[in-house]
């Protein structure tokens, strides 16, 4: 008949004497030693139906004393009374010491102070959707604790997005970035795309084959198009037509202001705060758009917006010009900025102009960044020329589909 041996009481006399095997200590602790002669002290509880385990560290003669032990469990035990899981518990604790944030309320924080420095509401509404709903799975992580893996799950949300996966990514590490400056996480960053995310992350389709470029009109049917809008009085058609004559962007022409204007020089001053870029753009204005601004002027309801919305303190929508080019076009693939691409195919195709000033009439200054910071120039004079002969082609009555070429 086999023995059963009864295991020792453990006390602060004996617990640095037993064999391997695991010891009853009282209040669920237990004195853990293994066949190697390691020792450490354990508490074991149960929660929510899940037994669990939770160091206290070693037992050795330089770790934590039996008594010290026995007092961590009456305090996770207590802990367990009030509901608390007490590894949660110290987890907690630990993340609070070390002064790391959780990245919810960190990335909240660092929108509202980046986005002051951006202008338009359509970037900020972006900005403020990647923050709160894409990244919202990071929400939960302390800044310190968030790897490549919790990036690539966010991401992989909207993968087959090349635009918003890009921008959700570049957000990402901005945020971390700015954690790092703030010694609230690792100097590494998870969310850099060389070294962490390129590696491990699938192929992407190219942009172009998902949403493609902005529908353009072919230049030989613009004089036709311009012919319908002239025979329509909407503020809509005009709007259009100077969004096409002046070759600006949509949003440059939705909040065009009478104050930058100089109609008797001829010249739109958007300064820096309109433009896409952040370079100074003045613009000079064919005579047929200054002719219809300067009649447009004598007649306006709105000292401030040239097209106003129907409050007058507004400009009008930024899809009314579109909704309008489908409409009178017939053309649901169509887009206002695609006609800066008719432009730009039609200087290409039927003119001999210099490509640096077809450019910099779309406001492109071309160049590396040492030859931009040199180019203050305006070229007024050249562009107005480009621009009045387009303006004339635009708006001649469709005889011939072919423009000759200018002399140099």
């Amino acid at each position: 008949m086999q023995l059963l041996t009864q295991k020792p009481e453990i006390t602060a006399k004996n617990y640095l004497l037993v064999g391997p095997g695991e010891y009853p200590c009282g209040n669920n602790l237990y004195l853990v030693v293994s066949a190697t002669g390691g020792r450490r002290w354990a508490f074991r509880y149960q929660r929510n139906g899940i037994v669990k385990k939770m160091g206290f560290g070693s037992a050795k003669e330089t770790g934590l004393k039996l008594s010290d032990a026995k007092e961590k469990a009456i305090d996770a035990l207590r802990l367990l009374a009030k509901g608390i899981d007490p590894r949660e518990h110290r987890d907690e604790e630990k993340r609070r010491a070390c002064g790391s944030r959780l990245f919810g309320e960190f990335a909240e924080e660092w929108r509202q102070t980046y986005e002051t420095g951006m202008r338009h509401k359509a970037a900020r509404a972006k900005l403020k959707r990647i923050v709160q709903v894409i990244c919202k799975p990071l929400h939960k992580h302390r800044l310190h604790e968030i790897e490549t893996p919790h990036v690539v799950n966010v991401l992989m949300t909207v993968w087959q997005r090349p635009d918003i996966s890009r921008t959700t990514r570049q957000i990402i590490k901005k945020i971390l970035d700015a954690a790092i400056a703030h010694n609230l996480r690792p100097k590494d960053n998870p969310a850099d795309w060389a070294s962490r995310l390129q590696p491990i992350m699938p192929k992407q389709r190219r942009r172009g084959t998902i949403r493609g470029g902005h529908t353009a009109m072919d230049y030989k049917d613009l004089p036709a198009f311009m012919q319908k809008l002239a025979g329509t009085s909407s503020q809509s058609a005009r709007a259009l037509e100077v969004t096409i004559l002046t070759l600006a962007r949509t949003a440059e022409v939705q909040t065009m202001r009478w104050s930058q204007l100089d109609l008797d020089g001829g010249i739109w001053n958007l300064g820096v705060l309109g433009t896409k870029n952040e370079r100074p753009k003045r613009t000079p204005l064919p005579r047929q758009t200054l002719a219809y601004l300067r009649a447009a002027h004598a007649d306006r309801v709105s000292d401030d917006f040239v097209f106003p919305g129907r409050s007058l303190k507004e400009p009008m929508s930024n899809m009314t010009m579109l909704k309008y080019l489908k409409e009178i076009s017939g053309d649901e693939s169509l887009t206002v900025h695609g006609f800066r691409t008719t432009f730009r195919t039609w200087a290409q195709e039927e003119t001999d102009f210099e490509e640096e000033i077809v450019e910099h009439c779309l406001h492109h200054i071309t160049g590396d960044a040492a030859e931009k910071a040199y180019k203050r120039g305006e070229a007024l004079k050249k562009r107005l020329l480009v621009m009045q002969t387009f303006a004339d082609f635009a708006t001649e009555r469709p005889k011939s589909n072919v423009m000759p070429m200018r002399a140099a």
